[in-house]
């Protein structure tokens, strides 16, 4: 395992974290990006530093389809109303 790759365990820990925290909505919000997000992730009681490209990869494992790939900040279709972002 390579200093930078998550363990199982880890990527559990992330996972939970979004289905419990993010929900989907039909339009994109260009307020919550992959960074702005994976910051709320690091911030949250369980959380720990995880680079942008994994929390990236970790949304797609939850389902959440990025607007723009080719953009370096993802923006997704998430919800206001979600938990984390109250």
């Amino acid at each position: 395992m390579s200093d930078f790759e998550l363990s199982d365990i880890e990527k559990e820990t992330i996972d939970k974290w979004i289905m419990s925290n993010v929900l989907p909505q039909k339009t994109p919000n260009k307020n919550y990006t992959s960074y702005a997000l994976k910051t709320l992730f690091e911030e949250s009681q369980d959380g720990f530093f995880i680079t942008n490209k994994q929390f990236k990869e970790a949304m797609i494992r939850c389902n959440f389809i990025p607007v723009n790939k080719n953009k370096l900040n993802w923006d997704f279709r998430v919800s206001l109303k979600s938990p984390e972002l109250k």
